[in-house]
């Protein structure tokens, strides 16, 4: 099959998390549903209306995140005509039963798909204990902040989906996150859920201790 580059999902999400937004935040202020968005983004484009509206909400997902919304729809023309092709030039040999040779080429090749597999079981293996989730700035125990915009960061396995307090969380190709947060005054508690496709959610739940700072008061002879 092709390699045709699909980039209309990263675009989204780069666009996402240089904001700090999330899908369900982006829906609330383009108007467009969160349905729409996770199919978008998540390239199942037979799930999408027709063209005229499909172009309309992808403008206010643009104007929200700042984009051209031409070029995103662009962007969307091409991945989407990407998956009407994919198949068609998939070819059996001329005879199914004829023993391969090994061409340097097919070494090649095998070296490649050899080392993508281990890079995956070495990435699943370094999830594997930590229920698919990795957070990069949250403590063991209580984490403190004295700012009431709390960004959480950290990785999450290529198979799993993650949620925030309710709330879906998308990563980059690389499997990093970022979310923010408006932490209210005292405790707030993160729950974040990890699930593998067709797996159980596992669950982990950070606090976040928020204290605004005291502003000291000056009388008039300078003291405190």
């Amino acid at each position: 099959m092709g390699n045709e580059e699909r980039s209309l999902s990263n675009t989204i999400v780069g666009a996402l998390r240089a904001r700090g937004l999330t899908a369900g935040k982006l829906s609330e202020l383009s108007g467009v549903s969160e349905r729409f968005l996770e199919s978008l983004i998540e390239d199942k484009f037979e799930a999408l209306p027709s063209l005229p509206y499909t172009r309309g909400y992808i403008l206010k997902i643009a104007d929200v995140l700042g984009l051209n919304g031409e070029e995103l729809f662009n962007e969307y023309l091409k991945d989407n005509e990407a998956v009407k092709r994919s198949g068609r030039d998939d070819r059996f040999p001329a005879n199914r039963f004829e023993r391969p040779k090994f061409t340097g080429k097919i070494v090649v090749l095998s070296l490649v798909i050899l080392g993508i597999l281990l890079y995956v079981f070495l990435k699943v293996s370094f999830f594997a204990g930590r229920d698919g989730l990795l957070l990069q700035n949250l403590g063991e125990n209580i984490t403190y902040s004295n700012e009431p915009a709390f960004t959480v960061s950290g990785q999450v396995g290529d198979s799993y989906e993650l949620t925030l307090n309710g709330e879906k969380i998308y990563s980059d190709e690389n499997g990093d996150f970022t979310a923010q947060i408006e932490l209210k005054e005292g405790f707030n508690t993160l729950v974040f859920v990890t699930k593998k496709f067709l797996g159980k959610e596992k669950t982990a739940t950070k606090q976040v201790f928020y204290k605004a700072p005291v502003e000291e008061n000056v009388n008039n002879n300078g003291e405190e």
